[in-house]
């Protein structure tokens, strides 16, 4: 015997299939509504405006039915009966109506705009502050170009959505009210003649609507591939790697097949709304045939006049065409729906770091740091993460510099980034002085810290604008200050345009020691009470290093430092140096302790210094001075319009 078929939701076979369907397809038609609600919350702040359209479109719809009036009376008053001081009275009076009812329709067209830019600007810098509030995380898992796209593209796709479909539904509500209550006034027959046609605008609507919404969908992601496409690309990292592998011929390729896929999904589109309007544009011209053939039977049976026929076809086609626009009007509702879940998937992603609220007094903090039992992982779709960090505990004094070593994916990075709250640890306490980082605002914790990341990112812009990136309010005395101490304003004042120079995006214009210097200076013009310097020379010739340890040395006298460095060299002075292996500390204490009594720490010492004694230390030095100036001389040749 076959299993029995349930007669509820959960069954199987056909039945428990088809509840399910209906299960589902209710699930996404009330998802859909609460996504339109919460999209109409936008308009709130602009209600005074939008009482104004309402206004002006309720004008405009009742100036609408005039002209067949005005029609019906030139006709049957004028034209019929020979009064030419009729036809010529109420023929200025229709061209009046004409020349008002425009009017009102440019000031629809000024306010309808306004309010969508306004909603539109509201939603790119609501966006905008969003994914700035979020963690360093957030970023290492998106692509940029995608978040561009949503914010340009999607955001820019909400015009058409006001002023097609919310307003476009208002005004032809209005105009078929209007025209339906003027129409029965003149005669209910013909009216409900009209009307029979009515349902063959919206039985198809439904269904096509669902289609047109799924290819709004599809387009809008389709947009986001060329944007992040054309952000790697065109940028100057991207334009590199991709002639150095001779990909050019391949990535115009990929271009060429998106773009393609979204010329089809674009035409795919439109043909599924012309077949709607096709059917649509059928039954428009049965509305008519059927009124000109019953009106005229009332007419030669002297039951109506031959105005009111010439009035009603005229308003036939001020019905129709807006039943025709309101079917468009819903389609386009729901293919809106794909915009701003494209927009509210990312307003809904709850930021990693939460603001705190006690604001830190200028000049009060004094630079102790102390983490107590931190443990950190960072996210995973799929396996179950692992911990980058685990149970760090460990303080560093004011005025110290701390140094954290260890091999490479030891933790260094992750463990520095949690002080300035780039993520937040998965357990254990952040303390700054005695206040808990988390009870701290981010701009009150982030102003006491410098960081010169292992990459410094520079804008497109002059050094002099990079520079006051940290500093708004510096002197030019303060940037060639910390400039001098980074020992980079002697080749900045070299160069035609001095500390207006554009460095190019990224900075790409400057050699790798020059931009990490530079990355230095702006630290030293921020002056902050604690420095975090990841691999800061890393990219350094030894000569500029040892001139810049001197300065930094100097420069954060009473300042807390916490140092990442491979070359161990920069950080034998270190008032305390952290081993870090596999996300946990295995020994700190001073070099010639962990010289004595830490494997790992001595391994890592050896490597760098122990080929023929110091000597060798010194042979690796002159190497890293030669490996610099090559890179500098092949820097020179590929960017040869710069500098």
């Amino acid at each position: 015997m076959g299993m029995p078929m349930e007669r509820g939701g959960g069954g199987s076979g056909m039945w428990g299939a088809h509840s399910w369907q209906m299960r589902e397809l209710a699930k996404s038609e009330k998802l859909d509504w609460l996504i339109l609600r919460r999209a109409l919350v936008a308009f709130v702040p602009y209600w005074g405006n939008a009482i104004l359209v309402s206004l002006v479109l309720l004008a405009t719809a009742a100036g609408g039915v005039i002209p067949a009036y005005l029609t019906q009376r030139i006709i049957d008053d004028g034209i019929l009966r020979g009064r030419l001081s009729v036809v010529i009275e109420l023929t200025l009076f229709l061209i009046l109506v004409a020349v008002g009812t425009g009017l009102l329709g440019v000031l629809q067209t000024w306010l309808s705009n306004l309010i969508a830019q306004d909603v539109m600007a509201d939603y790119r810098l609501q966006l905008f502050r969003h994914v700035e509030r979020q963690s360093v995380g957030f970023f290492a898992t998106r692509q940029s170009g995608d978040l561009v796209s949503r914010v340009m593209n999607d955001v820019g796709a909400i015009q058409s959505v006001i002023n097609n479909t919310l307003i476009g539904f208002a005004s032809n509500i209005l105009v078929i009210l209007f025209t339906v209550v003027f129409m029965f006034s003149m005669n209910w027959q013909l009216a409900v003649l009209a009307l029979v046609v009515v349902p063959g605008f919206i039985v198809p609507t439904q269904r096509v609507g669902r289609a047109r919404q799924k290819l709004q969908g599809r387009i809008q992601e389709r947009l986001s591939t060329l944007t992040v496409q054309l952000t790697e690309q065109f940028g100057v990292s991207g334009a590199l790697l991709t002639r150095i592998f001779n990909r050019e011929k391949r990535e115009t390729e990929r271009f060429d097949a998106d773009n393609r896929d979204l010329r089809n999904l674009y035409v795919r589109q439109s043909v599924v709304g012309r077949w709607l309007f096709m059917w649509i544009g059928m039954f428009s011209s049965v509305g008519p045939a059927l009124l000109w053939g019953y009106g005229g039977w009332l007419v030669i049976h002297h039951q109506m006049e031959l105005g009111a026929i010439v009035a009603f076809t005229s308003l036939i086609n001020r019905l129709y065409s807006p039943f025709s626009q309101l079917a468009q009007v819903q389609v386009n509702l729901l293919s809106s729906i794909a915009l701003f879940r494209r927009i509210f998937a990312i307003l809904d992603i709850v930021p990693e770091v939460d603001d705190g609220s006690t604001v830190l007094a200028p000049g009060s903090v004094q630079g102790r740091i102390r983490m107590e039992g931190l443990s950190f992982t960072y996210r995973a779709e799929t396996a179950e993460p692992s911990l980058a960090l685990s149970h760090i505990t460990l303080t560093a004094e004011p005025g110290q510099m701390v140094a954290l070593v260890g091999p490479s994916g030891a933790g260094k990075t992750t463990l520095l980034h949690l002080l300035p709250r780039f993520s937040d640890p998965l357990e254990g306490r952040l303390l700054l002085d005695d206040y808990d980082a988390k009870s701290l605002t981010l701009d009150s914790l982030r102003s006491q810290m410098g960081l010169v990341p292992q990459d410094p990112f520079f804008f497109h812009d002059t050094i002099r604008r990079n520079l006051l990136f940290a500093k708004e309010e510096a002197t030019d005395e303060e940037l060639q200050s910390a400039c001098q101490a980074a020992q980079i304003h002697d080749m900045i004042v070299s160069l035609p345009q001095g500390y207006d120079t554009v460095v190019g995006e990224r900075g790409y214009r400057l050699s790798g020691g020059e931009r990490q210097r530079l990355a230095i200076a702006r630290v030293l013009l921020r002056a902050p009470r604690i420095v975090l310097l990841d691999e800061a020379t890393s990219a350094l010739d030894t000569l500029v290093e040892r001139q810049i340890q001197a300065a930094l040395t100097a420069l954060m006298k009473g300042r807390t430092a916490v140092v990442i460095a491979h070359r161990l060299s920069t950080i034998l002075a270190a008032d305390l140096i952290v081993v870090l292996e596999h996300g946990e500390i295995v020994a700190q204490g001073r070099h010639e302790d962990l010289l004595a009594t830490c494997g790992l720490y001595r391994q890592l010492y050896e490597a760098q210094f122990s080929q023929d004694g110091q000597t060798g230390g010194l042979a690796a030095d002159r190497n890293a001075v030669q490996r610099d100036q090559r890179n500098q001389r092949d820097h020179e040749e590929v960017t040869s319009i710069g500098f």
